[in-house]
């Protein structure tokens, strides 16, 4: 059970977690004008994108290893 614990001690996956939280939050989100809906969504795409680069880079780094406990099973 411990095993499982481990990758959230991790400074890097808590951010990559948190990051992913607020693209979620405003890819899904609705406005009422156009603009700030496009704005909004936008921002969720690239902030979505950035996570998705930061742990691409990271894992060939070696500094988020953690996450391949949950692959074995």
């Amino acid at each position: 059970m411990k095993q499982y614990i481990k990758p959230f001690l991790n400074w890097r996956i808590n951010l990559l977690m948190a990051l992913a939280i607020v693209a979620l939050v405003l890819i899904l989100g609705e406005c009422e004008k156009i603009s700030t809906l496009l704005i909004v969504k936008a921002v969720g795409f690239a902030i979505a994108y950035g996570c998705y680069r930061l742990s691409q880079h990271w894992g060939k780094k070696g500094l988020i290893n953690e996450l391949n406990i949950f692959d074995a099973q």
